[in-house]
């Protein structure tokens, strides 16, 4: 979870007393608006559940008079915080602080506890009716989608539910992922935007668990329309004989055939962000990226309007940092940086301007951990077949982080 306290505004009490408002953001969406004494019950609640020793150190009251330099600090130490325990394994899955989250979410956005009737789309636009209600969680109500679909609960943790925003050419694009706990309904109502709608997609970058999915015909159908949108669309780039192969298993209905031979096309299992402009070879490049498999793909248009395909590999970002902007338009300006090192062992700083930062950094998340899934499930599958002969080298999860060290070097959210 990346909280970020993007901006804060100025109330008053019954008394007139004034007090800041800190306006939350989740992933770069409002999530709540909260004041400081609220928050600070938060920790006093935290503190008494899991001991002070766990959560991290809470800003301490003040008792003078704010200044603009003194209510920048608070803001930025309550930002780290809230980062710090978003971030915790323990603390950001539990019970009492997701119950928090929720309860703040519903008190800022005030919108009345009743069942609804809900549109989600599935990954290729079509859309289905789900009833449900303005307080189910994401995870409730995934759970509702797959009872709708007749999806096996087993298959669940597979999919997730996002926001996406649909475009005039009849496409969409994703603009995040839903936390178990969000209130899904309020998450899509504080965006204001009659064109953003749930969709249901599946949770993983890497194309080797379709073979767990492939065991259930639901899993497959829902593969197929997501796979099959993203042929249409443009996300992946088969070449001639492989696209008139697919659309004749597509023509024929042959769903398990067409999924795989997507797998072997470029780019297929990425996510394709909208067209953005990022500083390499030179500022304000035009670019399309795609993030999947080990990369962050760039499509870059040169001055001479000539194409350049560069790749960079997950394992050599060093680290990355999301910086966000509020403009006088109280616009959310979102880039992500990520320091590169090449195979020259050259490290340079690459900036990637997009309102869908978050996802991205979120997509790199993802890769990290699906990589270290895939070693660890390696060394376990190692140590078992080595019983037999005693010689097994046990995993080292710190040599594997090496190899991957964004997953721990990932910068704090800034604001400039």
């Amino acid at each position: 979870m990346q909280f970020t306290i993007a901006q804060t505004e100025k109330g008053n009490d019954s008394l007139g007393v004034c007090y800041m408002i800190y306006d939350i953001y989740l992933e770069g969406f409002l999530f709540c608006k909260l004041r400081y004494s609220q928050l600070h019950r938060w920790n006093e609640k935290l503190r008494r559940y899991f001991g002070s020793n766990l959560v991290p150190h809470f800003p301490p009251k003040s008792y003078l008079a704010q200044t603009e330099s003194t209510a920048e600090e608070r803001r930025l130490q309550l930002q780290q915080y809230l980062q710090k325990v978003g971030e915790d394994p323990v603390i950001s899955v539990s019970e009492i602080f997701t119950t928090l989250l929720k309860n703040a979410q519903q008190e800022t956005f005030k919108i009345c506890a009743r069942a609804i009737l809900l549109e989600i789309l599935l990954a290729d636009g079509k859309k289905l009716l789900i009833d449900t209600h303005t307080t189910h969680s994401a995870e409730r109500m995934l759970e509702i989608v797959a009872q709708k679909v007749e999806l096996s609960r087993q298959f669940l943790e597979h999919f997730a539910l996002y926001l996406v925003r649909e475009l005039p050419n009849q496409g969409y694009s994703v603009l995040k992922r839903l936390n178990a706990f969000e209130l899904s309904y309020v998450s899509l109502w504080s965006l204001q935007d009659e064109n953003c709608k749930i969709m249901i997609r599946k949770s993983y970058l890497d194309p080797l668990e379709n073979k767990i999915l492939m065991q259930s015909n639901v899993g497959v159908s829902l593969l197929y329309s997501q796979a099959t949108y993203e042929l249409e669309r443009g996300w992946v780039s088969p070449t001639e004989e492989q696209y008139q192969q697919l659309k004749a298993f597509q023509n024929a209905e042959m769903k398990r055939e067409f999924l795989e031979t997507i797998e072997e096309v470029k780019f297929y299992g990425y996510v394709l962000f909208e067209a953005c402009t990022c500083d390499y070879p030179e500022p304000n490049s035009p670019s399309i990226v795609r993030v999947g498999k080990d990369e962050i793909n760039c499509c870059i248009q040169l001055p001479s309007n000539h194409i350049k395909e560069v790749s960079f590999k997950v394992n050599r970002i060093r680290c990355w940092k999301i910086s966000l902007q509020i403009t006088e338009e109280t616009e959310l300006k979102q880039k992500l940086s990520f320091e590169y090192q090449d195979s020259q062992d050259f490290r340079q700083w690459i900036t990637i301007y997009t309102y869908q930062a978050f996802l991205l950094s979120r997509c790199i998340q993802e890769i990290v951990k699906e990589k270290l899934k895939i070693h660890a499930g390696y060394t376990e599958m190692q140590i078992e077949n080595a019983k037999s002969n005693c010689r097994t080298t046990p995993w080292n999860p710190l040599t594997a982080l090496s190899k991957y060290p964004g997953a721990v070097q990932q910068k704090k959210l800034l604001k400039t």
